[in-house]
């Protein structure tokens, strides 16, 4: 049995969707794109990073999807069907995935086209026959391991390949399934060059991969409807067959989703994040901070994250308590720090002074408030270095006089 998750989408200054963030009741995690950019792919990395450390800090998985919606670039939470759905989504391919492919050839090279198209023509049967040498043992006992014995006009194709620009690094192709050469009609220009990287690509790791291209058809098909687009770049579309060109889904260019990729089902925006600690909404984002002075060391401490008003006002009064007891005992503390920190409490409560009454917690029990900080008896410990500051201030000013 399937069950919905909640996820936000990542999309990098440029308008590509980078990967999604998603969370279940218990967990939550980071989905790269498939057919995004290598600098799609680095930052999806750093993405990852900032969900787990979110997850971390004790946020719940819609927590920290709530968090992550407030920042540049990401968009609101919504919900899918099940993770399988979501898998769906993140393996969609968009134009502006083939556009950013296709910028890699290179169209002002004419002599490295007409080469492309000299080195295919030259092919002969017997080149395409490709015959596997190594497999027989050694009078040591050592077996060599095959390998393909490639041509040199084939080895010339192949070279011709990398000369228009059709073997690129923008092509993950190692996290994307190999395009296969459809029975009928030829490979959009943009899958030709996915299926161009990772035979050549993946040659260098596995013999005999370009062998397997040549066998099944799939490297004339490459050549072919890379220089169709070469004499006609209007002409893409109608190199499409009727069946898909791979086992990715498309985009269809007509849609919205041609600019960003859309779940099968029919999102909904959730609620504003609820709090961390009870579940309950509305919550601001807010950090609540406390300091201690020992006479040479310090301690910081701060608690961050959705908090409804009655939570956050227990934490602010909780850390800002502590604070006024022990925040002044070191040089550093007494003039700086314990003030400093005093005083971004103060701002961060507006906000939580701002909410209105939670409603009913989903996490667990509400936190209590309890007394107002200047009802509490240790908060006034702060007094004691105030009255030493002044002490010591009318001593020097008598001693001066």
């Amino acid at each position: 049995m399937t069950s919905p998750v909640h996820y936000v989408t990542v999309t990098a200054p440029d308008g590509e969707v980078v990967g999604y963030a998603w969370g279940d009741a218990t967990e939550v995690e980071w989905m790269h794109r498939k057919a995004s950019s290598p600098s799609a792919y680095k930052a999806g990395l750093e993405w990852y990073t900032k969900v787990r450390e979110a997850h971390e800090r004790g946020l719940t998985p819609l927590g920290v999807l709530g968090l992550l919606s407030h920042e540049p670039g990401v968009g609101p939470v919504t919900e899918a069907p099940d993770v399988a759905a979501l898998e769906e989504l993140a393996r969609v391919v968009t134009p502006a995935d083939d556009r950013r492919l296709l910028a890699q050839l290179d169209r002002d090279d004419a002599e490295a086209w007409q080469e492309l198209a000299d080195a295919f023509d030259a092919l002969t049967d017997e080149d395409r026959d490709v015959q596997w040498g190594g497999g027989t043992k050694s009078p040591s006992g050592a077996i060599h391991v095959p390998f393909p014995r490639y041509s040199e006009a084939l080895q010339r194709a192949v070279h011709a390949l990398r000369g228009v620009g059709a073997v690129t690094p923008e092509y993950r192709w190692r996290h994307s399934p190999l395009p296969q050469a459809p029975p009928e009609g030829g490979l959009r220009p943009a899958d030709a060059m996915r299926a161009a990287t990772a035979v050549v690509s993946a040659e260098r790791m596995s013999d005999g991969e370009i062998a397997e291209a040549v066998a099944n058809g799939l490297l004339d098909a490459i050549a072919t409807s890379l220089r169709a687009w070469y004499a006609d770049p209007s002409a893409e579309e109608h190199l499409q067959s009727d069946a898909p060109p791979t086992d990715r889904p498309h985009a269809d260019p007509g849609t919205s989703a041609a600019a960003h990729p859309q779940p099968p089902a029919h999102p909904q925006p959730l609620a504003p994040p609820m709090c961390r600690f009870c579940g309950g909404s509305p919550a601001a984002d807010v950090t609540f901070r406390a300091h201690r002075g020992l006479v040479i060391l310090m301690g910081f401490r701060k608690t961050d994250g959705p908090m409804c008003m009655t939570c956050g006002l227990a934490v602010h009064r909780a850390l800002t308590a502590h604070t006024l007891a022990w925040g002044w005992w070191s040089p550093l503390s007494l003039f700086l720090f314990a003030p400093l920190t005093l005083v971004r409490n103060l701002l961060a409560v507006r906000k939580v002074n701002r909410l209105p009454a939670p409603g009913p917690g989903t996490l667990g029990p509400r936190y209590d408030p309890g007394l107002p900080v200047h009802r509490r008896p240790r908060a006034y410990v702060a007094l004691v270095p105030v009255l030493w500051v002044l002490f010591m201030i009318v001593t020097g000013l008598s001693g001066g006089v």
